[in-house]
C-alpha cells in the first residue's frame, strides 16, 4: 500500500472494520452509453437494487462505486453464482428502467470480473473509493454521492 492509500485510510478512517475474506471478487459492469449513469434517478435505482440483491442472495458488500460508464461492485458471494447474480441485477435494473419509460438496453455484455486474495481487497476497495477522483469527477472521494464503502462511506443519495 503507497503513502496515498495509507493517506485516505487515515483520513477518512475507511476500511477500519473490514477483514478481507478468502474469496472477495471485483464485478465490473460496463455500459453500452458511456454517460448512461450521469442521472442521478438511474445510480439511486441501481444503488438500491445493488443492496437489495446482495442481501436476498447472502453476498458480503464491501463498496461500490457508480460512475457514468461503469459500476464496480466489491463483494463475497453468497448462495448464488456471481455470474448469475451478474445477470438477476443486470435484468432487475433494465425491468426497473422499462417501468421507467427508459426501456433501451443499459449493459454491455460480458462482464468484467476479478477474484482477489485477501491482501489485495483493501488495495481494491480504496481503487473504488477513488474512482470519482480519478476520472475527474470530483476533488474528493467523499464527496461523490454514488457510491459506498463498508465501514467508511455510506450511500448517501
Amino acid at each position: 500500500m503507497d503513502s496515498r492509500e495509507q493517506n485516505i485510510i487515515g483520513t477518512y478512517g475507511l476500511l477500519d472494520n473490514v477483514h478481507p475474506l478468502p474469496v472477495t471478487h471485483h464485478i465490473i459492469l460496463s455500459t453500452v452509453d458511456d454517460d448512461f449513469f450521469s442521472i442521478p434517478r438511474k445510480c439511486n435505482n441501481l444503488a438500491y437494487l445493488i443492496f437489495e440483491t446482495t442481501a436476498l442472495h447472502g453476498y458480503c458488500l464491501f463498496a461500490f462505486c457508480i460512475l457514468p460508464g461503469q459500476v464496480h461492485i466489491l463483494c463475497r458471494p453468497g448462495n448464488l453464482l456471481v455470474s448469475h447474480f451478474v445477470n438477476l441485477l443486470r435484468f432487475r435494473y433494465e425491468h426497473v428502467m422499462a417501468k421507467l419509460d427508459i426501456g433501451k438496453r443499459v449493459w454491455q455484455r460480458p462482464f468484467d470480473e476479478h477474484q482477489l486474495r485477501a491482501e489485495e481487497v483493501i488495495e481494491k476497495a480504496l481503487f473504488i473509493f477513488d474512482a470519482p477522483v480519478a476520472k475527474g469527477l470530483v476533488e474528493s472521494a467523499v464527496a461523490y454521492p454514488f457510491s459506498f464503502v463498508l465501514g467508511g462511506k455510506d450511500y448517501l443519495p
